[in-house]
């Protein structure tokens, strides 16, 4: 038995070390790919009709020219399969569906889910619904990725806490994959939004990236060396000293200070108009702004100087504008001081689509990642 289990291991190691390479470097053919993972041209040969029958890869013609045989090229069949992204922390909860070449193919708005009992039930009924619409059958779907506003286990399987979904030590995990008969991932909101930068956005290919949001909340997701960072006890990307420029908490201060100008204006109308009334020079915006920009700058620089990414990536009010955004990063060049040159710093692509992109893409990088043994 343990004989017939080692086979077995083997045998999935293979697979998967086949369709990262193909994921990775395809259209490839089956010599190349018995070249580059090492793999005896019969594994790859048996591995390969497996995969073809199970429509996760797919023959998409020949290489080669002139006199000689010509190689047939593999590649991951886009239609094989598709990955959900659900995201908690937006209002309304978004969602998000991709092939498996991480080609968005529908995203819509889902009602705001709060609490264990909607998480439950009405998640499930929506994303059925969600699916429906799109003419894409459950079988079909490969991972579920969920993002969500909250701390969560080792495991990332049960959320300790989330005060905006209102739930306490809640086994998010096994009750949705209990539900759906699917593999489910759970990860923080900020964690996905960085990765789907890193995975097909402003960061698309880079391995070591900061992404920064400020908006109705605050914190960062890291990826280093390709992988979320979650920290020691998953709290990494704690960024409590840009909290005094959260949109509510900014919005309130702007509007106690200066009633005449934002007192009957929403949160994101103060924001805006206090930006317009800034750059166009009128004080004490200009001032408060410049002021502002200093204190944003030096953080990211710190953070820069601490972590040295490859590229910062920054989201939320702070990239709304692009002249305010610009001053930004002219101040964040400034405070960095680097002998090798200023990181990059860039908007956020994916913008609020982020954290359901990410983890999308995150269960699009569970399907695709080598597999180890354990």
């Amino acid at each position: 038995m343990i004989k017939i289990g080692n086979q077995q291991m083997l045998r999935e190691i293979n697979k998967s070390t086949l369709l990262h390479t193909i994921f990775s470097m395809g259209p490839i053919s089956r010599v190349d790919l018995s070249r580059k993972t090492k793999l005896s041209p019969t594994t790859v040969s048996v591995l390969i009709e497996e995969m073809i029958r199970e429509e996760l890869v797919h023959e998409i013609g020949t290489t080669g020219s002139g006199v000689g045989r010509k190689m047939t090229l593999l590649n991951i069949k886009a239609g094989g399969g598709y990955v959900l992204g659900i995201d908690l922390s937006s209002s309304p909860a978004h969602c998000v569906l991709l092939n498996l070449h991480g080609e968005l193919i529908a995203n819509q708005g889902l009602k705001s889910l709060i609490g264990e009992e909607q998480l439950r039930t009405e998640m499930v009924e929506l994303t059925l619904a969600f699916l429906q619409k799109h003419q894409v059958p459950l079988s079909l779907v490969k991972r579920i990725g969920i993002s969500l506003p909250g701390r969560l286990d080792d495991t990332q399987s049960t959320v300790l806490t989330s005060h905006y979904l209102k739930l306490d030590h809640f086994p998010l995990l096994p009750v949705l994959e209990e539900a759906f008969s699917i593999p489910v991932l759970l990860t923080n909101d900020l964690d996905a939004a960085g990765f789907a930068e890193r995975f097909s956005g402003a960061a698309k290919g880079d391995q070591n990236t900061l992404y920064i949001m400020i908006d109705y909340g605050t914190g960062a997701g890291l990826v280093i060396n390709g992988q979320v960072y979650h920290g020691a006890h998953g709290t990494a990307g704690r960024t409590k000293y840009f909290e005094p420029y959260c949109t509510p908490i900014l919005a309130k201060k702007l509007k106690e200070d200066y009633p005449e100008t934002f007192g009957a204006l929403s949160v994101d109308e103060t924001i805006r108009t206090f930006v317009d009334m800034a750059l166009s020079g009128i004080e004490p915006y200009s001032e408060l702004a410049e002021s502002i920009i200093q204190d944003i700058a030096s953080h990211c620089a710190r953070n820069l100087q601490l972590l040295n990414p490859q590229k910062m990536i920054l989201g939320g009010w702070i990239t709304d504008n692009g002249l305010f955004f610009d001053k930004l990063v002219t101040a964040i060049s400034k405070l960095e001081r680097s002998t090798y040159g200023a990181t990059p710093v860039v908007a956020s692509h994916w913008k609020k689509y982020g954290a359901a992109m990410g983890a999308a893409t995150l269960g699009l990088h569970g399907i695709f990642k080598l597999k180890t043994v354990q």
